[in-house]
Protein backbone atom coordinates (compact mmCIF):
# COMPACT_ATOMS: atom_id res chain seq x y z
CA UNK A 1 0.00 0.00 0.00
CA UNK A 2 0.93 3.42 -1.12
CA UNK A 3 1.96 5.85 2.12
CA UNK A 4 -1.00 8.38 2.80
CA UNK A 5 -3.33 6.56 0.38
CA UNK A 6 -6.52 4.40 1.41
CA UNK A 7 -7.80 1.64 -0.31
CA UNK A 8 -10.98 0.27 -0.13
CA UNK A 9 -12.05 -3.48 -1.09
CA UNK A 10 -14.72 -5.11 -2.33
CA UNK A 11 -16.06 -7.63 -0.28
CA UNK A 12 -14.26 -10.62 -2.98
CA UNK A 13 -11.70 -8.44 -3.89
CA UNK A 14 -10.37 -8.51 -0.15
CA UNK A 15 -7.45 -10.57 0.97
CA UNK A 16 -7.89 -13.59 2.78
CA UNK A 17 -5.36 -15.13 5.55
CA UNK A 18 -4.25 -18.62 4.25
CA UNK A 19 -5.71 -21.61 5.28
CA UNK A 20 -4.26 -23.13 8.64
CA UNK A 21 -2.54 -26.58 8.15
CA UNK A 22 -4.04 -29.08 10.43
CA UNK A 23 -2.26 -31.83 11.20
CA UNK A 24 -2.76 -35.14 12.21
CA UNK A 25 -0.74 -37.61 14.91
CA UNK A 26 0.68 -39.16 11.85
CA UNK A 27 1.69 -36.15 10.00
CA UNK A 28 3.35 -34.52 13.24
CA UNK A 29 5.50 -37.61 13.42
CA UNK A 30 6.86 -37.49 10.10
CA UNK A 31 7.55 -33.57 10.12
CA UNK A 32 9.40 -34.95 13.55
CA UNK A 33 11.86 -37.54 11.84
CA UNK A 34 11.69 -35.56 8.96
CA UNK A 35 13.35 -32.64 10.94
CA UNK A 36 15.53 -35.38 13.13
CA UNK A 37 17.01 -36.84 9.67
CA UNK A 38 18.09 -33.56 8.55
CA UNK A 39 19.80 -32.46 11.66
CA UNK A 40 21.98 -35.88 11.85
CA UNK A 41 22.78 -34.93 8.40
CA UNK A 42 24.41 -31.72 9.39
CA UNK A 43 25.80 -33.20 11.75
CA UNK A 44 27.93 -36.05 9.58
CA UNK A 45 28.90 -33.31 7.21
CA UNK A 46 30.21 -30.77 9.91
CA UNK A 47 31.93 -34.16 11.30
CA UNK A 48 33.43 -34.86 7.47
CA UNK A 49 34.68 -31.17 7.31
CA UNK A 50 36.64 -31.54 10.91
CA UNK A 51 38.45 -34.83 10.08
CA UNK A 52 39.21 -33.28 6.48
CA UNK A 53 40.88 -30.47 7.95
CA UNK A 54 42.59 -32.15 10.59
CA UNK A 55 43.86 -35.02 8.37
CA UNK A 56 45.21 -31.95 5.84
CA UNK A 57 47.27 -30.08 8.64
CA UNK A 58 48.84 -33.24 9.72
CA UNK A 59 50.15 -34.44 6.47
CA UNK A 60 51.41 -30.26 5.71
CA UNK A 61 53.27 -30.11 8.79
CA UNK A 62 54.76 -33.33 8.36
CA UNK A 63 58.29 -33.76 7.88
CA UNK A 64 59.91 -35.94 4.72
CA UNK A 65 62.83 -37.96 5.32
CA UNK A 66 66.10 -37.14 2.45
CA UNK A 67 66.78 -39.65 0.15
CA UNK A 68 68.72 -39.53 -2.86
CA UNK A 69 67.17 -40.82 -6.15
CA UNK A 70 67.87 -40.40 -9.83
CA UNK A 71 66.97 -38.17 -11.94
CA UNK A 72 66.57 -40.66 -14.77
CA UNK A 73 64.19 -42.68 -12.80
CA UNK A 74 61.51 -39.81 -12.60
CA UNK A 75 60.01 -40.69 -15.40
CA UNK A 76 58.33 -43.90 -13.29
CA UNK A 77 56.15 -41.52 -12.10
CA UNK A 78 54.98 -40.09 -15.22
CA UNK A 79 51.17 -41.37 -16.45
CA UNK A 80 50.50 -41.83 -20.22
CA UNK A 81 49.77 -38.20 -20.43
CA UNK A 82 53.17 -36.68 -19.21
CA UNK A 83 51.53 -35.74 -15.97
CA UNK A 84 52.25 -37.35 -12.55
CA UNK A 85 49.82 -40.46 -11.77
CA UNK A 86 46.82 -39.68 -9.69
CA UNK A 87 46.51 -41.76 -6.52
CA UNK A 88 43.78 -43.49 -7.84
CA UNK A 89 44.50 -47.34 -7.91
CA UNK A 90 45.15 -48.28 -11.71
CA UNK A 91 44.31 -52.05 -11.72
CA UNK A 92 43.51 -53.61 -14.38
CA UNK A 93 41.79 -56.26 -14.73
CA UNK A 94 44.04 -59.26 -13.83
CA UNK A 95 43.82 -63.22 -15.61
CA UNK A 96 43.92 -65.81 -13.96
CA UNK A 97 46.82 -68.34 -13.84
CA UNK A 98 45.56 -70.70 -16.52
CA UNK A 99 48.24 -74.26 -15.26
CA UNK A 100 48.48 -73.19 -11.36
CA UNK A 101 51.78 -71.46 -11.48
CA UNK A 102 53.01 -68.26 -9.77
CA UNK A 103 53.16 -65.28 -12.44
CA UNK A 104 56.03 -62.82 -11.24
CA UNK A 105 56.65 -59.88 -13.20
CA UNK A 106 60.09 -58.71 -13.57
CA UNK A 107 60.40 -54.68 -15.01
CA UNK A 108 64.11 -53.86 -15.92
CA UNK A 109 64.21 -50.50 -15.53
CA UNK A 110 64.62 -48.14 -18.40
CA UNK A 111 65.58 -49.15 -22.29
CA UNK A 112 64.22 -48.36 -25.62
CA UNK A 113 64.30 -44.99 -27.39
CA UNK A 114 62.05 -42.90 -25.06
CA UNK A 115 59.58 -39.92 -27.32
CA UNK A 116 60.03 -37.87 -24.62
CA UNK A 117 63.35 -37.35 -24.69
CA UNK A 118 64.47 -38.72 -28.31
CA UNK A 119 67.42 -40.62 -27.69
CA UNK A 120 67.66 -44.15 -25.98
CA UNK A 121 66.87 -44.04 -21.92
CA UNK A 122 69.72 -45.73 -20.33
CA UNK A 123 68.99 -44.21 -17.56
CA UNK A 124 71.84 -43.33 -14.99
CA UNK A 125 75.39 -43.52 -16.28
CA UNK A 126 79.10 -43.70 -14.35
CA UNK A 127 81.98 -45.86 -14.12
CA UNK A 128 81.31 -46.96 -17.57
CA UNK A 129 77.96 -48.53 -16.74
CA UNK A 130 74.84 -47.54 -18.18
CA UNK A 131 71.53 -48.51 -15.70
CA UNK A 132 69.72 -49.98 -18.36
CA UNK A 133 72.19 -52.76 -19.54
CA UNK A 134 72.89 -53.60 -15.66
CA UNK A 135 68.78 -53.83 -14.92
CA UNK A 136 68.31 -55.92 -18.13
CA UNK A 137 71.01 -58.28 -17.38
CA UNK A 138 69.66 -58.93 -13.68
CA UNK A 139 66.03 -59.45 -15.40
CA UNK A 140 67.53 -62.02 -17.67
CA UNK A 141 68.78 -63.59 -15.16
CA UNK A 142 66.19 -64.18 -12.57
CA UNK A 143 63.87 -64.87 -15.43
CA UNK A 144 66.25 -67.80 -16.01
CA UNK A 145 65.82 -69.06 -12.56
CA UNK A 146 62.26 -68.57 -12.23
CA UNK A 147 61.56 -70.22 -15.74
CA UNK A 148 63.77 -73.38 -14.38
CA UNK A 149 61.36 -73.93 -11.70
CA UNK A 150 57.83 -75.30 -13.03
CA UNK A 151 56.48 -73.51 -9.63
CA UNK A 152 56.80 -69.98 -11.52
CA UNK A 153 55.60 -68.53 -14.62
CA UNK A 154 58.09 -65.37 -14.71
CA UNK A 155 56.89 -62.48 -17.30
CA UNK A 156 59.05 -59.53 -18.25
CA UNK A 157 57.58 -56.09 -18.86
CA UNK A 158 59.82 -55.18 -21.51
CA UNK A 159 62.57 -57.01 -23.21
CA UNK A 160 65.10 -53.82 -23.27
CA UNK A 161 64.18 -52.75 -27.26
CA UNK A 162 61.19 -50.84 -27.04
CA UNK A 163 60.39 -48.01 -24.67
CA UNK A 164 57.30 -48.75 -22.65
CA UNK A 165 55.80 -46.07 -20.60
CA UNK A 166 55.62 -46.94 -16.42
CA UNK A 167 51.65 -47.36 -17.17
CA UNK A 168 51.82 -50.19 -19.78
CA UNK A 169 54.69 -51.95 -17.78
CA UNK A 170 52.38 -51.94 -14.90
CA UNK A 171 49.55 -53.07 -17.45
CA UNK A 172 51.24 -55.76 -18.61
CA UNK A 173 52.24 -57.64 -15.15
CA UNK A 174 48.05 -57.13 -14.33
CA UNK A 175 47.04 -58.89 -17.68
CA UNK A 176 49.42 -61.51 -17.36
CA UNK A 177 47.93 -62.31 -13.86
CA UNK A 178 50.94 -61.54 -11.81
CA UNK A 179 50.81 -61.94 -7.95
CA UNK A 180 54.07 -60.28 -7.44
CA UNK A 181 56.18 -57.31 -9.38
CA UNK A 182 59.59 -56.58 -9.12
CA UNK A 183 60.58 -53.30 -10.96
CA UNK A 184 64.61 -53.36 -10.79
CA UNK A 185 66.87 -50.01 -10.88
CA UNK A 186 70.28 -48.27 -10.11
CA UNK A 187 70.54 -45.12 -7.76
CA UNK A 188 72.93 -42.24 -8.95
CA UNK A 189 73.89 -39.49 -6.80
CA UNK A 190 76.78 -36.58 -8.17
CA UNK A 191 78.55 -37.41 -5.08
CA UNK A 192 80.31 -41.05 -5.46
CA UNK A 193 80.40 -41.46 -1.43
CA UNK A 194 76.43 -41.89 -1.97
CA UNK A 195 75.77 -45.80 -1.40
CA UNK A 196 73.21 -48.32 -0.61
CA UNK A 197 70.56 -50.50 -1.42
CA UNK A 198 66.87 -49.17 -0.89
CA UNK A 199 63.61 -49.65 -2.20
CA UNK A 200 60.04 -48.40 -2.88
CA UNK A 201 56.98 -50.37 -1.76
CA UNK A 202 53.00 -49.66 -2.94
CA UNK A 203 52.09 -46.67 -0.30
CA UNK A 204 49.43 -46.98 2.49
CA UNK A 205 46.83 -45.99 0.21
CA UNK A 206 46.91 -48.83 -1.92
CA UNK A 207 45.31 -52.17 -0.84
CA UNK A 208 48.91 -53.99 -1.81
CA UNK A 209 50.62 -52.60 0.92
CA UNK A 210 51.17 -54.58 4.11
CA UNK A 211 52.41 -57.81 1.17
CA UNK A 212 54.76 -55.28 -0.79
CA UNK A 213 56.37 -54.28 2.30
CA UNK A 214 56.88 -57.55 3.77
CA UNK A 215 58.69 -58.85 0.29
CA UNK A 216 60.65 -55.50 0.27
CA UNK A 217 62.07 -56.49 4.09
CA UNK A 218 63.01 -59.79 2.81
CA UNK A 219 64.45 -58.13 -0.54
CA UNK A 220 66.29 -55.59 1.67
CA UNK A 221 67.89 -58.22 4.08
CA UNK A 222 69.15 -59.95 1.54
CA UNK A 223 71.25 -57.32 -0.43
CA UNK A 224 72.40 -56.46 3.46
CA UNK A 225 73.57 -60.17 3.48
CA UNK A 226 75.15 -59.29 0.17
CA UNK A 227 77.12 -56.33 1.39
CA UNK A 228 74.80 -53.36 0.74
CA UNK A 229 74.62 -50.51 2.99
CA UNK A 230 70.56 -50.01 3.61
CA UNK A 231 69.32 -46.94 3.33
CA UNK A 232 66.79 -45.21 5.78
CA UNK A 233 65.22 -47.53 8.68
CA UNK A 234 65.40 -50.87 6.86
CA UNK A 235 65.95 -50.29 3.65
CA UNK A 236 62.20 -50.06 2.87
CA UNK A 237 60.35 -46.59 1.67
CA UNK A 238 57.73 -45.03 0.16
CA UNK A 239 57.97 -42.41 -2.27
CA UNK A 240 55.15 -39.40 -3.02
CA UNK A 241 55.28 -36.18 -5.23
CA UNK A 242 53.49 -33.47 -4.61
CA UNK A 243 51.62 -30.59 -6.41
CA UNK A 244 54.88 -29.24 -7.09
CA UNK A 245 56.32 -32.36 -8.29
CA UNK A 246 59.04 -32.57 -5.35
CA UNK A 247 60.15 -35.69 -3.98
CA UNK A 248 58.63 -37.10 -0.38
CA UNK A 249 60.47 -39.79 0.78
CA UNK A 250 58.81 -41.59 3.85
CA UNK A 251 60.21 -45.03 5.80
CA UNK A 252 57.71 -48.08 5.22
CA UNK A 253 57.19 -47.45 9.37
CA UNK A 254 55.18 -44.49 8.78
CA UNK A 255 51.75 -45.56 8.08
CA UNK A 256 50.13 -42.86 7.27
CA UNK A 257 47.50 -43.09 4.50
CA UNK A 258 48.57 -40.19 1.88
CA UNK A 259 47.45 -39.43 -1.69
CA UNK A 260 49.64 -37.61 -3.41
CA UNK A 261 51.28 -40.02 -6.33
CA UNK A 262 53.55 -42.85 -5.92
CA UNK A 263 55.68 -44.60 -8.77
CA UNK A 264 52.82 -45.42 -11.18
CA UNK A 265 54.40 -49.42 -11.76
CA UNK A 266 53.16 -49.94 -8.05
CA UNK A 267 49.09 -48.83 -8.69
CA UNK A 268 48.97 -50.21 -12.18
CA UNK A 269 50.73 -53.92 -11.73
CA UNK A 270 47.79 -54.47 -9.69
CA UNK A 271 49.57 -56.97 -7.17
CA UNK A 272 51.87 -56.58 -4.35
CA UNK A 273 54.51 -54.51 -6.16
CA UNK A 274 58.05 -53.42 -5.23
CA UNK A 275 60.31 -50.87 -7.05
CA UNK A 276 64.40 -51.49 -6.54
CA UNK A 277 67.18 -49.29 -6.61
CA UNK A 278 69.51 -51.91 -5.85
CA UNK A 279 72.44 -49.67 -5.52
CA UNK A 280 74.49 -46.49 -6.43
CA UNK A 281 75.55 -46.90 -10.07
CA UNK A 282 77.73 -43.87 -9.21
CA UNK A 283 79.57 -45.75 -6.48
CA UNK A 284 82.54 -48.55 -7.20
CA UNK A 285 81.87 -50.20 -4.07
CA UNK A 286 78.42 -50.64 -4.86
CA UNK A 287 78.78 -51.61 -8.55
CA UNK A 288 81.60 -54.39 -7.60
CA UNK A 289 78.81 -56.29 -5.71
CA UNK A 290 76.07 -55.72 -8.57
CA UNK A 291 77.95 -54.95 -12.06
CA UNK A 292 79.25 -57.64 -14.28
CA UNK A 293 78.15 -60.97 -14.90
CA UNK A 294 79.28 -62.50 -11.72
CA UNK A 295 76.92 -59.25 -9.89
CA UNK A 296 73.98 -59.35 -11.89
CA UNK A 297 73.71 -62.97 -11.54
CA UNK A 298 74.36 -62.61 -7.53
CA UNK A 299 71.65 -60.04 -7.40
CA UNK A 300 69.09 -62.32 -9.26
CA UNK A 301 69.29 -64.87 -7.11
CA UNK A 302 69.10 -62.84 -4.28
CA UNK A 303 65.53 -61.83 -5.58
CA UNK A 304 64.96 -65.51 -6.68
CA UNK A 305 65.62 -66.43 -3.13
CA UNK A 306 63.29 -64.15 -1.90
CA UNK A 307 60.66 -64.53 -3.99
CA UNK A 308 60.69 -68.74 -2.91
CA UNK A 309 60.58 -66.94 1.02
CA UNK A 310 57.59 -64.88 0.04
CA UNK A 311 55.55 -67.42 -1.04
CA UNK A 312 56.55 -70.04 1.21
CA UNK A 313 58.28 -72.24 -0.96
CA UNK A 314 61.87 -74.13 -0.30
Amino acid sequence: MAKGRVVFYEESDRPTAPPRTVYTNQARRQRRKRRRRGRRLLFALALLVVVSSVGYVLWYTHSPADSVISDADRDQVESDTGGSADSTDLTAAAAEPADGRIVVAIDPGHGGVNPNIGAEDYGSEANGLRESEVTLATALALYDLLAADDRFAPVLTADGTTYLKPSERGAVAAQAGAQLFLSIHLNYDSSASSNGFECYAAPPALSTNAESVRFGQLVARAFSDLGLHLRGTNGVRYLYYDANDNKQIYESTDTTVRWDPTFTVLQASGCPAVLCEEGFISNSGDMALLAGEDGCQAAAQAYYDCICSYFSLT
